[in-house]
């Protein structure tokens, strides 16, 4: 049992990531400045340091997924985990991992919804997927065509760079935090990326994590999106819609969209005995009034005209849910 410093090359990180890196986020654990809780013959759980002078003068831990192991060692791994690091945020997990923090004695709440695409039986037939179809014309009469190409064997990476850049400039000019991944220039490990272009110039592109079970690839994550300012309107799910195409072919099963935060449903049929009520009423209302600081709302709504499948994520702390915790898992994560 020990806590090993960012290494994808780790042989038994990556064994493990194989097998059950089933979460959407699993990949980014890999990035630079986390680390693993490995435990021995079990799995690993991937973790963060967030420390501030003022709003967590104890270190808190974030773990952004599920931990990397057979479900039925979810609270055995987690147990270990919290024996070694007390002051833990758990942000995105899934429902069976939610159950396990709350048999642990920690309180757990809805944080938000997570929309999937099966690529199988895909198409844009119906009412309900109607704007991708408008979307798709759209770009198709304005000469958009999109396809694969590695970042690392395109010629002029200035040029991604610069696009890049020029999106960020309205995202407050940088990465979000954690639950974002940096564009990187150089060949990743069986990740993929999709090019938008009008007439040979670069209006568009994204990246595609790739998601793990069983040692086979059986979906991908929808991880970076990058558009220019003159992109036809629809760039985005034009190049989703084509990289959907390419992964049916492949016998893929489905594309992560990832997390539209505190998104919840209406009813709390999905929460979990002993949620800390006053923090679901505060995210339903940042949720509605408070989208000058997150583009809550926006980000549900374009996800929903995918009409993808939807599931609950969770938020849970070991020091409990209430709003000084979420605080400081928001500036953690990058969302404020």
């Amino acid at each position: 049992m020990e806590t090993i410093k960012n290494n994808m090359h780790n042989s038994d990180l990556y064994a493990f990531f194989k097998s059950y890196g089933s979460h959407c986020m699993a990949y980014t654990g890999f990035e630079p400045g986390i680390r693993h809780f490995l435990v021995d013959g079990l799995g690993y759980v991937a973790h963060s340091e967030y420390r501030h002078w003022l709003w967590a003068r104890k270190p808190r831990q974030i773990v952004i997924c599920d931990p990397v192991c057979a479900p039925e060692h979810y609270r055995e791994v987690a147990s270990r985990f919290l024996e070694k690091y007390p002051q833990v945020l758990f942000v995105g997990v899934s429902r069976k991992f939610a159950e396990v923090l709350q048999g642990l004695g920690l309180q757990v709440n809805e944080f938000a919804h997570e929309t999937d695409i099966p690529v199988k039986d895909f198409n844009l037939k119906g009412k309900y997927r109607a704007k991708l179809r408008q979307w798709q014309n759209k770009c198709k009469r304005e000469g958009l065509s999109v396809s694969e190409v590695s970042f690392s064997d395109y010629a002029d990476k200035q040029e991604i760079e610069k696009l890049s850049k020029q999106w960020l400039k309205h995202k407050h000019g940088e990465n979000l935090g954690l639950l974002f991944r940096p564009l990187r220039m150089e060949k990743e490990r069986d990740v993929r990326q999709f090019m938008a272009f009008i007439e040979n110039k670069l209006v568009g592109f994204a990246v595609f994590d790739p998601i793990y079970s069983d040692g086979k690839i059986i979906a991908y994550y929808h991880n970076i999106d990058r558009i220019s300012d003159d992109a036809p309107h629809g760039t985005s799910a034009s190049i989703i819609l084509a990289a959907i195409e390419v992964f049916k072919k492949e016998g893929i099963d489905y594309i992560g969209l990832g997390m539209s935060p505190l998104k919840l449903h209406e009813r709390q049929l999905w929460e979990l005995p002993g949620f800390h009520r006053f923090t679901r009423k505060a995210f339903w209302y940042a949720f509605q009034r408070l989208n000058f600081l997150y583009p809550f709302q926006g980000n549900a709504s374009h996800k929903k005209k995918f009409h993808g499948v939807t599931k609950p994520v969770y938020l849970s702390g070991s020091n409990g849910n209430n709003l000084w915790e979420v605080f400081i898992m928001l500036k953690a994560i990058g969302m404020l």
